[in-house]
This record gives C-alpha cells, structure tokens and sequence, in this order.
C-alpha cells in the first residue's frame, strides 16, 4: 500500500509538472475602448503567452485562464475570476539568422493570445489585472526552481490621469533572436505606446506565481506579489550578468552572453505624458542562450 501510494505522489508530481512547465513568458496590456456610461469606461484586456514548442513532454497551451481584477482604492475584488478562452495561437520563429552562426538552435515558439472585455467604474487609484501560473520550465540558470509567474497590467485612476482621461497601455515587440553562449549579441525589447508617450526602459526582477499550483490556477491574488529568487550571482537587474545591459531610450539588450542555458529577463517599461508618470508595463520572458558559435572571417592572402 506505501509503495503504490508512493508511486501515486511521483506521478502527480511529474503531472503537475508536465502540466505547467511550458510557459517561457508572458505579457498583459489595456486598451481602453472608451465611456461605457455614467462615471464608467471600457477596456479591452490580453494576455499574451508564449510556449516552447521544442519543449518535450510538455502541456498544450492552456485552454482557458482565470484572470482576476482587483480595485486599487482597496484591493477589493472586482465581480468574480474571468475565465477567459485562448482567442487564437501564432507560431513565431527566430529568421533572418547570420550565416555567420555554424550550429544555429532551432527556436520555435506558440503566442497564446487571450482577449475580453470589461466596464470598470472611474476611481482615484485604478486597477490591477492579473494571471497567476505555476512552475516554470525547470534548469534555468539564473532563477530557482519551482517558481511561478505572474502577468498583470495596472490601468490608472484619476490620481495618474484627469477623469475621463485616456491611456492605453504599451506593448513589447515580439522576436526571437538567437544569441551564442559568451557571445556578443542585441535583443530587440522595445515597445509601443499607441499614445505617444515617452518610454524609459530597465531591467527589473521577475514576478512569482505566489500560491498558482498550475497553468489554470483558479484564484489569482491581489497586488502586491512576490518577486522570484535569483541565484548564481545574478539579480533582477542583471539577469545575464554584469556584461549584459539595457538602452534606457531604446529598449534594446546588447553585451556579451553568459553561459549557455536558459534565463529569466524580465524588462520594465516606464510610460511618461508630459513628463508625469503613467505607469510601468512589464514583459517576463525565458531566454535561450545557446551552445552554438561564430564562423571565423576568412581573409584573403
């Protein structure tokens, strides 16, 4: 009976594991649609999901999230968990690779996108979307094992923008770039902002899951959440290392790479009108840093 409720607890564990170590990143936006009635505005809400589909004996992308809404006046919640089904999935590979790169790796990911809609009445201090899962891929290099993730956006209130004023939050641009293990290399993190405003960019750390158990977990928490455990020497402002860093102005990474492996970066963006402060937007995303290397230029005698 112990050795078949012993075999029952390693089948759960590597289920649950299966189950939701697929996830490599992810990103949640606002767009706000416009007045919805008395003192009450519209928006549209995604989150954007990316799944390794190199990946062996992992889990489809999920088919439904749960994504909660909490009032920033009170952190009180906002109707019950949105259950929100996958709208559709893009597949996204690195192109245009140097000839230069002997072994290039094959990078392939899914883009799970998930989009509703919602009223939410004006307030002073706004309001937080979010989407909690658990586990990320295991072997990273510079985040302990076992961690979660979690997405959200923040939509402000009346103490950030004027009642009624609009904003929509920016979104990242999304590429792969195949980078060489202690290599030097660029990665394109810039973002857009449909409304113009200026863009200040950093590294910062990772989100935890917090108490997400799986990919769909039920029950996300309200702000504030947990910030991951770097380890090997690395930090949320340096996720790759002391040769590696951001353009605050253009969003792109650039230095030399670490070892191969594979490593949370998660990049803040900082949104000014004005010069007034906005918010901050983020995109968590788990780099591949292959094992691969660069052609020797051949001179002519």
């Amino acid at each position: 009976m112990r050795k078949i409720f012993f075999t029952f607890i390693l089948l759960l564990s590597l289920s649950t594991s299966a189950s939701a170590s697929h996830i490599t990143g992810g990103e949640m936006y606002y767009e706000t649609l416009g007045n919805a009635g008395p003192l009450t505005t519209r928006y549209r809400i995604t989150l954007i999901l990316f799944r390794d589909e190199n990946c062996f004996n992992c889990a489809d992308m999920p088919g439904i999230v749960s994504i909660g809404i909490f009032n920033l006046d009170d952190n009180s919640q906002i109707g019950g968990y949105q259950q929100i089904s996958v709208n559709r999935i893009e597949m996204m590979e690195a192109v245009n690779i140097s000839h230069c790169i002997t072994n290039p790796p094959n990078l392939r990911y899914g883009v799970g996108f998930y989009v509703f809609e919602i009223n939410l009445a004006n307030n002073a201090r706004g309001y937080t979307a979010v989407y909690q899962t658990c586990c990320r891929i295991s072997g990273i290099q510079n985040v302990a094992d076992m961690e979660g993730a979690t997405y959200s956006t923040t939509i402000p209130g009346s103490n950030t923008l004027p009642l009624n004023g609009l904003d929509n939050s920016p979104r990242f641009a999304r590429s792969i770039s195949v980078v060489c293990f202690e290599k030097y290399f660029e990665l394109d993190f810039s973002a857009f902002d449909p409304d113009g405003d200026s863009l200040v960019y950093s590294m910062c750390s990772a989100l935890d899951g917090g108490a997400a158990s799986d990919a769909s977990f039920a029950t996300p928490a309200p702000p504030p959440y947990p910030r991951v455990t770097y380890i090997g020497g690395f930090t949320g402002t340096t996720p790759l290392g002391p040769q590696v860093n951001i353009n605050s102005r253009t969003g792109i990474i650039s230095g030399v790479a670490p070892n191969a492996g594979r490593y949370v970066i998660s990049v803040c963006v900082d949104s000014y009108r004005n010069g007034r402060y906005i918010g901050t937007h983020y995109k968590d995303f788990i780099l591949t840093i292959a094992p691969c290397d660069l052609a020797d230029a051949q001179l002519d005698p």
